[in-house]
Formats: C-alpha cells, structure tokens, sequence
C-alpha cells in the first residue's frame, strides 16, 4: 500500500495513507511511497523516484491526475511562502499542525494515486537494488555539513578565482552539504547538484579547505579501478599489486616510467585504432560482444544503458566501475551506522571517511570491506589527513 510521510522531522511522525492520518508510527501494512525520509531508515521501501529514475513528479505525472496534481501543489507552496513570511521557525513545529487536513488530504491523496500510478505503469529498474541503497547512502551523506576552514578559503580567493567564487557561495550557503545526483550522467556516476558544496570539482589547491569533523580523514582508493574492471569483466585474475607496474612487466615489457605506461595503456583503451596493446589479456573486442545487446549495455549490477556499439565499451567500464565503487560505499556507510565516524564523500573510485579515533580499530575491517568487491578483489590504497588536502599514505601493521 503506498502512503507518504508528512514531515522529515525526527519529532514530527505524521503518515497519510489509504485516505487517513496516522500519527506517531508507520503503518506496517505500508510497502510504497515517492522519497526518502528519516522515518523510513531502517525499511526496505518501494520509491517511485526511483523508478522514474530522479524525474520529478511534474514531469512524470499522467495526464488525469496533472490537473490535480497542480492545484495541490501550488496551494502546499503557498503555506510554505506565507510560513516565510511570517517567520515561523519550522525547526521548531510540524508542518502538518499548520495546514488544514483538507488540503494534507488533497495534496497527499493525489501524491498517492501519482505513485500507485508509476508502480502499475513504469517498468521497475534492473538495478532497483544498487539504487534503493545509494540513495540511502547519498541521504545520509549530505545529513552531514562539510567542516570548511573559511580562513584557508578566504586566503585562497585573494589570488584564486575558482576559490574566490565559491568563498562568495558560502556567505550566502545555509550550510555546506555534498548533495549527490544519482541521475546526473548516462554512464550512472554520480554527480552533484545545483546548490550543493562542489566537493566533485574541487580544485587540487583548494582541499585543504576541507576538514573532519572529528579527528581525521580516512580515504580508500582504488588501484586503477576501471582496469581492474575491464579485468574483472572479461574473467581473468586480477593482479595483486600495482596495475600499472604489472603492465610494464607483462603488457608492454618495455623499460617504461609507470606514468609512460598508464599513458599508454588508456591511449589504447579508447581509441579503436590504437593498436599499441595485442594481448589476449586485454580484448576489447570480445568485452563489447559480451555485454553490449540489443543497443544496450548490461552490466553485471543490472543496469541496462543505451548507447551505439562506439561508445560500448566507455560506457561499460565507467558503469560498471562506477556502480562497483558506489556499492562498496553502501557497505560501508551500512557498516558504520551506529559509530561516530561515517562516510563524509564519495568521489570517483574513493571512499572518504569522518574517523573518530575511537573507531581507529576499525581501519583493516573498512579497506577489507572496501576492496573485497562484487567484481573481485580489488587492491587499494589508503590514506590519512587532517584535511583533504594533505593526505598522507598510510598501511596498517598487523
């Protein structure tokens, strides 16, 4: 059954559901709804938004319900404006104690059928289970505002253009929270929305900007993730110490810098002329034959992307790797639940954590969990700072 939840304050549990109000507590016989709330943590809920893959309901909604659906709408906004003007601290009471409970009941009525819609009519994602957990996971990441030394930035906008434009993002920003777009781009990484801190696109200068709220950062990488993939996904064994360095002595075989060889093996990897690497290790070919179909990519994590056959394999191995990283830190956010620490960002093939020294202990059991992943194990690194910007390699001694 679906229902909606009325208000995301902790103090203010209000359900509207099968046309009645339920206070204090969630129905058990609820299965459905359209977004994430604070109330709904610990279930395992049907989101229409997904399934609409981040459309809004505007958008989305069917022709029957868009004239209700609009009235309903623009007079919840109009509550919301006069609260505004009026002043009235929202921390501090429930919206639903605000508005009349025909207009709650209009608006979440029509929110309902909206979803019982999407549920009949749109076809549920392949990769329902991946999403449902990073949008949990992107949830809980931006409940966390980003600890931002406003000296060290103020320092940097005298002589930094990019540092002086977002120094005057913070003296209008409410707070500094990383909000993550799971729709952002076709390949599935993740990007970041409009208003949120820009943590994706930070310069390298500018990470010292960024620090813990409790005694550290903790990051684990990935050891060049997305070849460990194209491995991983063409069933060889994955090499147990540095890719690159693995290449030089079995690939190339050639007295090369590690750097040469990392140039020289993406040269190769999405230019269909390159012929540089010939190895039955490495074949490009035959990954593309065996998951693009139909116009499609398929992914060992379920996602179906269409593309033509020239972009198959970018698509592929940006997925692929992509959604590989995204479910490790769900695990890991999962994982440290209850303890002070948690996942502070993700940011292309890494993991960064908020480390309270209490959970110091912790560290082998989080890289464990990090590279113990559903494409095999991938090696990574792990690193240590103050701030984001000095992060000094670090191993555990057992």
């Amino acid at each position: 059954m679906v229902f909606q939840i009325m208000d995301d304050k902790n103090d203010c549990l209000g359900v509207y559901s099968n046309g009645q109000f339920v206070y204090d507590r969630i129905p058990t016989n609820v299965d459905g709804t359209w977004g994430y709330s604070e109330h709904l943590k610990d279930r395992h809920i049907q989101y229409a938004y997904l399934w609409v893959q981040g459309a809004s309901i505007s958008d989305i909604c069917p022709e029957h319900l868009l004239a209700r659906w609009t009235i309903a709408e623009k007079k919840i906004k109009a509550h919301f404006k006069s609260m505004q003007v009026s002043k009235i601290n929202m921390s501090d009471i429930c919206f639903f104690d605000l508005v009349p409970n025909k207009q709650l009941e209009h608006y979440f009525q029509t929110k309902n059928e909206i979803c019982d819609w999407v549920f009949a009519s749109v076809d549920k994602p392949t990769h329902y289970g991946l999403l449902h957990d990073s949008y949990i996971t992107v949830q809980n990441i931006a409940k966390h505002p980003l600890h931002i030394n406003l000296h060290k930035l103020f320092k940097h906008s005298r002589h930094d253009a990019k540092a002086k434009s977002l120094w005057n993002w913070t003296q209008s920003a409410s707070h500094y929270t990383v909000n993550y777009d799971l729709f952002g781009s076709i390949t599935g990484r993740i990007t970041t929305r409009v208003g949120s801190f820009p943590i994706m696109n930070l310069k390298t200068e500018l990470r010292d900007i960024v620090e813990p709220k409790w005694d550290c950062f903790l990051e684990l990488d990935f050891n060049a993730a997305e070849i460990r993939t194209m491995i991983s996904l063409t069933g060889q064994e994955q090499p147990q110490e540095d890719i690159h360095e693995w290449n030089i002595k079995n690939i190339f075989r050639q007295d090369i810098s590690r750097a040469q060889a990392k140039q020289k093996f993406f040269a190769w990897l999405y230019n269909s002329e390159n012929k540089t690497i010939d190895s039955e290790f490495y074949s490009k070919e035959a990954l593309v034959d065996k998951f693009y179909k139909e116009g499609k990519i398929h992914t060992p994590f379920g996602r179906r992307t269409v593309c033509d056959r020239f972009h198959a394999l970018n698509y592929l191995l940006q997925s692929a790797s992509s959604d590989n990283c995204l479910d490790r830190v769900n695990k890991i956010e999962r994982f440290l639940r209850g303890r002070k620490s948690y996942v502070a960002f993700t940011i292309h093939d890494c993991c960064i954590i908020d480390l309270h020294r209490d959970d110091r202990h912790l560290i082998p059991q989080l890289k464990q969990i990090f590279e113990d992943t559903k494409l095999g194990q991938f090696m990574s690194s792990c690193h240590i700072g103050k701030n984001y910007g000095d992060m000094k390699s670090f191993t555990w001694d057992y």
